[in-house]
Formats: C-alpha cells, structure tokens, sequence
C-alpha cells in the first residue's frame, strides 16, 4: 500500500510541475479543461485535469503519511482516510480558484450582440466614406475598435456615437445626434 501512495505523489507532483513548465502550451492547444468529443455528444468532465492531478499528490501524500505514522491502520482503512483529504483540497481548490478563474475569462469578452447599441466615443475621426477609430466601454474594460459611419459622413474625434452593428471587425456607427 506504501508503494501506491508513494506513486501516486510523486506522478502527482511531477505532473503539477510539468504542467506549470508547460502551459502555455496547454493554452495554444485549448486545453483549459478535460472536453471529450464523441461523434457530435461531449463529454465534460467537472474538474480540470489539473484538479485532478492535485487529487492525486495530496491522496498519494496523506496515504503516505498515515501509513508511516500510523502503521496499525489496515490498508484498506488508510486508502478511504487518504481520499478524504485529497477530495476536500480539490473541492476548495476547484470551488475558489479554477471555476471563479473560468467565470471571469468566460465574461471578459462581450459577444458582437451585446455590443449593439452600446454608446461609445470617436476616438481617431472618421473619414467621410472611410474608416477611424472608437473607444467604448463595456463591463468596465475600455476597448477600441476600427469604425466606420453608417451615413458615410465624417465623424470628429471626441463625437458621441453608438454602435448600430459589427461587419467582420468594422464597427457602424451612428452620431447620437441622429438618434
């Protein structure tokens, strides 16, 4: 039984470290979290692998630890005392750091629907017939954009506009003088 804890801490630890060593790499290959594709239903799993990888270092370490320090324990009474640990450090690990992580990048971004109608500012004017330059804000982040006048009028810098809709990257906008 000493030799399973004893593995599955250091797999556990080597993973975590490697992990860390590589994940941007996870990153470029989106891999943020466990998402099994099969012909068209997916499977998702409810932690992250990372999680999981955790789970086994601290269910490798607290088994390691009660066999040494408590040597009378049966093997299969250490075993169910080593899960609970490793399940509460990965339940609080997933519950306060990985879903409230997820949540905030899953709403950074706006979608291009919520951007319809949003009141925004010019930032470097609009050429009549061409293209410049707003700034609007939404969610509390500024973000700036190439923009273009729905009239084909031209459109000075610091002119409130708003967004009337989004074509590949252009936003049209409108003078709110207009509206």
């Amino acid at each position: 039984m000493l030799l399973l804890f004893q593995v599955c801490f250091f797999v556990g630890i080597a993973l975590i470290i490697i992990s860390l060593l590589l994940g941007s790499l996870f990153d470029i290959a989106g891999m943020d979290g466990l998402n099994l594709d099969f012909g068209g239903s997916s499977l998702s799993l409810p932690v992250s692998p990372v999680v999981f990888v955790l789970f086994l270092a601290v269910f490798g370490g607290s088994g390691w630890m009660i066999t040494e320090y408590v040597p009378a324990l049966l093997g299969v009474l250490a075993l169910l005392i080593a899960i609970v640990p490793g399940l509460i450090i990965c339940f609080l690990v997933q519950h306060f750091i990985v879903t409230p992580l997820k949540k905030a990048q899953n709403t950074s971004t706006p979608e291009a629907q919520d951007l319809i109608g949003l009141p925004a500012v010019v930032s470097e004017s609009i050429l009549e017939r061409g293209f410049g330059e707003i700034r609007y804000v939404i969610n509390g982040n500024s973000y700036t954009s190439p923009a273009k006048s729905i009239d084909g009028i031209e459109l000075k810098a610091g002119v409130n506009v708003a967004i009337c809709w989004i074509e590949g990257y252009v936003f049209y906008v409108t003078s709110t003088e207009n509206i």
